[in-house]
């Protein structure tokens, strides 16, 4: 244990959704269902460098033509949890952590699969899909502008608002829209783009596996 009384009080952790809460890029699967291989210009063209990851997903959700209750029961259904986290959550819940998912994904997906899987309270900061064709994002208010992310669509901004001072932040993401988070942590669990962002810019990372083995890592950090 880390201390008799709230071990994580001063613990922020930040969590992206698609593909890292979950083992899959859902919006990846869904959009592979019902727009076949178009959303894929987009995706290459991101990591050329020529987009960023708001118009990305922006231009992406604007493919899909079928019903919205059918999009998001898609995204429910793709959703699997990655290793560890169920329990990870339940230990930081317990010990007094201050958890949130910040995410572009759609805050009515999240929520029926944090329902559905039974998972510990986490603050959920996430998008909205408008309610006709051709659908549009609104990102949450709490994320910020930079020339990176661009308008209203920047992560890092709700780490400098949450943060606290003392607090230690620990990020978990896997993708090209959690760097600027990556950038304001003092721990980062990274898989996929992100661990290669990381690594190509010198920012200290630990790859994400299962869960319970990046909540001994915290733990280590936090009693050193």
């Amino acid at each position: 244990m880390l201390g008799m009384l709230s071990p994580y009080a001063r613990l922020l952790v930040l969590l992206d959704y698609d593909g890292t809460i979950t083992t899959h890029e859902c919006n990846e699967i869904v959009l592979q269902r019902f727009t076949g291989d178009s959303w894929r210009v987009h995706e290459e063209a991101l990591h050329r460098g020529r987009i960023g990851h708001a118009e990305c997903l922006r231009r992406q959700i604007a493919l899909l033509q079928e019903p919205r209750s059918t999009i998001i029961e898609a995204m429910v259904s793709a959703a699997e949890l990655a290793p560890g986290l169920a329990e990870t959550l339940a230990t930081l819940s317990a010990g007094g952590a201050r958890v949130a998912v910040v995410s572009a994904g759609f805050r009515e997906v999240i929520e029926r699969v944090w329902q559905r899987e039974r998972l510990s309270q986490a603050a959920i900061l996430a998008s909205e899909l408008g309610t006709s064709r051709p659908y549009r994002i609104t990102y949450n208010p709490a994320l910020g502008t930079c020339p990176t992310c661009g308008p209203a669509a920047c992560k890092g901004a709700v780490a400098r608002t949450l943060r606290s001072a003392g607090d230690t932040v620990a990020v978990f993401g896997d993708g090209h829209a959690d760097l600027c988070l990556a950038r304001e942590a003092d721990l980062v669990f990274a898989r996929g783009a992100l661990a290669t962002l990381c690594a190509s810019q010198n920012i200290t990372y630990h790859p994400l596996g299962d869960f319970r083995d990046a909540l001994a890592t915290v733990d280590a950090t936090l009693q050193a």
